[in-house]
């Protein structure tokens, strides 16, 4: 990763409250860049919030930093999108990696399936793919904008605009943005058609009634039938499960 600067602003409510004027998506995330610079980044996975979000920025005039965790278990129409957006919109995208001397020795000790096993080594093995490199690039920041919406599961329907969160040995505070928190499917896929946004191509599959909605790792994502949620298909075999995550959006959260 490129250095970036260590120049901050102070994450406070009166921040959040000063945002709140932009309610308009497109302006709320140019002036974010405008004001944190560097220390801002769009982080994604490839889902239509993330892609959305990055046109949204250029289109702001902002030149956006922008970062996605490479579990080495992603989709190849998720590397083929990576490297679409890049072409497009002539910027690099900063791809994290899990430890590899971690790795190793997970699937040396765990095996390399141990996700299937229970549920605390899936949380084990998300934790060691996407929350640790996560970390890493969050120590960069003082503003994430994340793809969370309020429609993409129960657990995520409370999900706020803004959120301050702790993150690192010190509990430094960083703001964590959803601008697109109240958009919904539709709108995102009439955006991107607008605007010529590459989208993944899974999202376009559908078969007999099967189709992706949320797209993580290859064996721990799957597509879901016409009456499941829309997270359904991320570790099916824990489907009992009241709130399946990966962690990443799991911080313990500041008083605001």
């Amino acid at each position: 990763m490129s250095a970036h600067s260590n120049m901050s602003n102070p994450i406070t409510p009166e921040l959040i409250q000063d945002l709140q004027k932009f309610t308009d998506a497109q302006a709320l995330i140019g002036e974010i860049f405008r004001r944190f610079g560097e220390r801002a980044a769009i982080g994604t996975s490839g889902q239509l919030t993330g892609v959305v979000m990055i046109d949204l920025a250029f289109r702001s005039g902002a030149k956006p930093r922008v970062f996605t965790i490479d579990t080495l278990r992603l989709f190849p129409e998720t590397y083929e999108l990576f490297d679409a957006l890049e072409k497009k919109y002539g910027f690099k995208i900063e791809r994290l990696q899990p430890d590899p001397v971690k790795l190793k020795n997970m699937v040396q000790e765990q095996g390399e399936y141990l996700f299937f096993d229970s549920k605390q080594k899936q949380e084990f093995c998300c934790n060691l793919r996407k929350v640790e490199p996560n970390e890493r690039v969050l120590e960069t920041l003082d503003v994430w904008l994340t793809g969370l919406r309020a429609d993409q599961s129960a657990a995520r329907a409370a999900t706020g605009k803004f959120e301050i969160i702790s993150t690192g040995s010190q509990k430094r505070p960083i703001l964590k943005v959803a601008p697109l928190v109240d958009w919904t499917e539709q709108r995102l896929r009439e955006y991107a058609k607008e605007h010529g946004v590459p989208t993944h191509k899974l999202l376009d599959w559908k078969q007999e009634g099967w189709y992706y909605e949320s797209l993580g790792c290859v064996i721990c994502t799957t597509p879901i039938g016409p009456n499941e949620s829309r997270r359904a298909g991320r570790w099916r075999w824990f489907n009992s499960e009241d709130n399946k995550e990966c962690g990443l959006h799991t911080f313990h959260k500041d008083e605001v």
